[in-house]
């Protein structure tokens, strides 16, 4: 029978060609030969499979009743009952248009396939809404009439998918074989499609300011110690200044004292009657006598206080002070010194 189906398609394609080309370009009709030719050998090593493909390629690039009725028997060799049933079929029908012999041939075959096949049936709900509705079994698209009745398919794993605007896409799976060559796909609802939830987008964050190091605490240096030598210098200095201004009172008052006995003795009487010259030298006595007084007052003052600065110079300051305030003195003026250790 097989030998009987081959030369059979062997006068189809070399009958069917030339009506085929006139219809195809020239570069078509080359790409369909080489692939059928690649195919022919492929089928006569028995790789089946690769050479299936290679049928189907040139029969897109140029249909005839040859390369349908090659595909078909292809097919069959490979386990997928309804390809090559729905080719036979095709091949039939190019037949009878073209009043080919070979008609008959396909029809036999595939009226023997028809028991064999394995049908999947999808029934879709009254309750699911039509508008917009899409049905695609293993990616081909399934017409109005098609539904609710049990088609054709290939054994193996089969996938049903139904969409409509404004649902998300649901998809059914059906497996048939041997031990299932019939299954239903029952469409009973859509599922409503729900809104995306927004994934909020993170604010990128500055990246946190460097830790600043603290640098190493180094401690003030503290002041010497006061060991009271800058005071005592001081009241040195002041002391040393006191002697001076005590000296040079003490030299007015040697002065003064000079003039003044001077005119006691020649230029003054007993009742303090001076001539003119006497006069004089009694008030030269006297402003000497005041320079002295002030002169030893504030040599006395600075002398003290020199005193005060160098015993006091290991000392608390708090615990010291030195008060000069004014004193009447006989023949003149003073300070009164006070210091507190």
């Amino acid at each position: 029978m097989r030998r009987v189906f081959a030369a059979a398609c062997i006068v189809a394609v070399s009958f069917g060609t030339p009506a085929t080309a006139r219809a195809q370009s020239k570069d078509d009709i080359a790409r369909a030969d080489a692939l059928f030719n690649a195919a022919k050998a492929l089928t006569d090593a028995g790789q089946f499979a690769d050479a299936c493909a290679k049928y189907a390629e040139s029969k897109r690039l140029a249909p005839g009743i040859g390369v349908t009725l090659y595909l078909a028997d292809c097919y069959e060799h490979i386990g997928r009952t309804a390809s090559a049933w729905t080719e036979f079929r095709s091949a039939e029908g190019l037949a009878r248009e073209r009043n080919d012999k070979r008609a008959d041939l396909a029809r036999a075959h595939a009226q023997a396939l028809e028991p064999k096949l394995d049908r999947l049936t999808i029934i879709v709900a009254p309750t699911v809404p039509q508008a917009g509705l899409q049905v695609l079994r293993d990616g081909v698209a399934v017409t109005t009439e098609e539904l609710g009745l049990p088609s054709p398919v290939d054994p193996g794993d089969h996938a049903v998918v139904v969409s409509a605007p404004g649902h998300v896409a649901r998809t059914y799976n059906a497996h048939l074989g041997p031990e299932a060559p019939s299954a239903t796909v029952h469409i009973d609802s859509l599922d409503e499609a729900t809104a995306p939830v927004p994934v909020p987008v993170p604010i990128p964050q500055p990246p946190p300011p460097p830790v600043a190091t603290p640098l190493p605490v180094i401690p003030e240096p503290s002041p010497p110690a006061d060991t009271g030598a800058t005071r005592r210098y001081i009241g040195l200095g002041v002391g040393a200044l006191g002697i001076v201004g005590i000296g040079i009172g003490s030299a007015f008052g040697i002065i003064a004292k000079s003039k003044f006995d001077q005119t006691n003795v020649s230029e003054c009487n007993a009742t303090d009657h001076c001539t003119a010259p006497g006069l004089a030298a009694r008030q030269d006595a006297e402003h000497a006598a005041t320079a002295s007084n002030v002169g030893f007052s504030i040599g006395a003052v600075l002398l003290a206080g020199g005193a005060v600065l160098y015993l006091t110079a290991l000392k608390p300051a708090a615990r010291t002070g030195v008060v000069v305030a004014p004193a009447p003195m006989v023949g003149g003026g003073g300070a009164l010194l006070r210091a507190t250790f």
